[in-house]
């Protein structure tokens, strides 16, 4: 987003406090969106304002303190958007392709890791877009380590191409047993004698503060839509609408599919994969109303082809209910009566077959 406002209204806007007053509008108008948009229950009232303290406090945080591409500092706090897979342990970094970086790390119990260059993003009207992805299947790894170049000028051996206006990196390390296994150990270092991180300037602050303000209510706004959209289909499993993936691009190889679920106490909603053939990966989760993953270090909320149990004709039973129905793959609702459910597919060599779903009892 661009800020057209000449240096002297900027720096009015600081000196009198009126650039903090609209970031704080902002988060009121966020707030009204919230509210707007919550069910008629008090718990997932209070959750939604607690994603927007949650999205607020990460994009300040980025924006401010890890925003510099002079820097290169690698995050790996990551916020609860648009349902966050429970599998993945997400990191990130803003770039420039004014300068040139170095990504060095050890796979652990990573079972396959995606680094993409991105520009754009979430929440603007562009959106993020995808530059350059590549993943472990392409990258020359050694001894279980591996090295990647990023930079606009070709490089020799593993390299993650930026474009013109690449302005950050995201990485997905897939951990199937997060709860036992480690994730990559990753260190990103810039390999140029390019400029040193500027001093903190006040114009470029406020241009920040603002920014911040748009992209939370847009980040609100848009996964919001998908919400709805969910909603209009409950209890069905479809591909995303393709309108929402433009601007939210990911990892290439994976198609997602999502659904909505409200149930009752005594009411279990099972959903049945028949896997292809051919696959990397597959995960089924389930999350709350505002698109986030439950708790799931704490509650079984989610499954993928390692852990599930698998039927001798080679499909997937999955249980969502309130409590155990005594069924192998029961996902936990963690409290919750409604929220959203997301399907992954990554690397399916057919398109998988479109999952059959039924709401029931439980039986006593």
């Amino acid at each position: 987003m661009s800020d057209n406002r000449s240096g002297e209204e900027v720096d009015g806007r600081l000196a009198s406090g009126q650039a903090w007053h609209d970031f704080c509008d902002t988060l009121k108008s966020a707030g009204d969106q919230i509210l707007s948009a919550a069910p008629n229950d008090d718990f997932d009232r209070a959750e939604g304002y607690r994603y927007l303290a949650r999205i607020t406090s990460h994009f300040l945080r980025s924006s401010l303190d890890e925003s510099d591409p002079a820097k290169a500092i690698l995050s790996t706090t990551s916020p609860k958007i648009g349902l966050d897979n429970p599998d993945y342990v997400y990191a990130s970094a803003r770039l420039s392709p004014k300068f040139s970086y170095r990504l060095t790390g050890e796979l652990n119990d990573v079972a396959m890791l995606g680094i993409g260059a991105f520009s754009g993003a979430l929440g603007t009207p562009t959106g993020l877009i995808r530059d350059h992805y590549i993943t472990t299947n392409e990258l020359a790894m050694r001894d279980g380590g591996f090295e990647l170049l990023i930079s606009r000028e070709r490089q020799s051996g593993n390299w993650l191409p930026m474009g013109d206006a690449t302005n950050s990196l995201n990485i997905r390390q897939t951990v199937l047993r997060r709860r036992e296994q480690k994730p990559a150990s990753l260190e990103l270092a810039r390999t140029d004698s390019g400029e040193k991180p500027a001093p903190l300037d006040p114009a470029s602050f406020v241009q920040t503060v603002d920014r911040v303000g748009l992209m939370v209510g847009g980040v609100i706004s848009q996964f919001l839509a998908w919400t709805a959209s969910f909603q209009d289909h409950p209890f069905e499993i479809r591909e995303i609408d393709e309108k929402f993936a433009a601007v939210a691009q990911g990892d290439p190889n994976t198609t997602y599919h999502y659904s909505y679920w409200e149930l009752a106490d005594d009411e279990v909603y099972s959903v049945v994969l028949e896997p292809p053939k051919r696959f990397d990966y597959w995960n089924l989760q389930i999350g709350n109303h505002w698109l986030e993953s439950f708790d799931y270090l704490h509650y079984d909320t989610h499954v993928n082809h390692e852990t599930a149990y698998v039927e001798e004709d080679g499909s997937v039973r999955i249980s969502i209910s309130a409590s155990d129905p005594g069924c192998p793959n029961w996902l936990d609702t963690a409290g919750h009566r409604r929220g959203a459910l997301a399907l992954r597919w990554v690397g399916a060599d057919s398109p998988p077959a479109q999952p059959r779903t039924s709401v029931d009892k439980i039986s006593a």
